[in-house]
C-alpha cells in the first residue's frame, strides 16, 4: 500500500512540475519571418489558417496572386494561381517552390536568404556533388 502512494505521489508530481526546458533551442532562431511580410514580398496569396510566422522546419502553401513579384526573385513564367510552398530550411534561408498545371505543366524552385532586417535576396545554388573517384 505504502509503495504504491509512493508511488502515485511521484507520477503525481513528475506531470505536475513544469519542465525547465527544451532538448533543444527555440525553433524560431534568426530574424523574425512574418508570413504577411513574404506575402507582400513574393506576390502570394496565404490561405485563412496560415500561420503569422514561419518557424524553422515549417512550411507554407499559397497560391500565386502577383506573378512579377515572384519573377524577381527567380521564378519566372509562372501564372496567377500557381500553388507556391515556402519552407523555412534554416534561420536565414528559405526554399520557394512554384508549381502549376495549367495552361502547361510547370516547376521552378529557389532559394532565398533572409538578411536581420527581413530583405530577401537570392542564395546561390548548391553544385552537384561530383562523382567518387573524379
Amino acid at each position: 500500500m505504502v509503495r504504491s502512494l509512493l508511488c502515485l505521489g511521484a507520477c503525481v508530481l513528475t506531470i505536475a512540475l513544469p519542465h525547465q526546458g527544451r532538448a533543444q533551442g527555440p525553433a524560431s532562431a534568426g530574424p523574425d519571418v512574418s508570413m504577411k511580410t513574404l506575402a507582400d514580398k513574393l506576390g502570394v496569396k496565404p490561405s485563412p489558417n496560415a500561420p503569422d510566422d514561419i518557424e524553422i522546419g515549417r512550411s507554407v502553401t499559397t497560391s500565386l496572386a502577383s506573378p512579377e513579384k515572384i519573377a524577381a526573385y527567380g521564378i519566372a513564367g509562372m501564372h496567377e494561381g500557381a500553388r507556391v510552398t515556402i519552407t523555412r530550411t534554416a534561420p536565414d534561408r528559405l526554399r520557394v517552390e512554384a508549381d502549376e498545371m495549367e495552361p502547361v505543366s510547370a516547376r521552378a524552385a529557389v532559394t532565398l536568404r533572409v538578411a536581420a532586417d527581413g530583405s530577401l535576396t537570392k542564395a546561390p545554388e548548391k553544385a552537384p556533388a561530383k562523382p567518387p573517384g573524379r
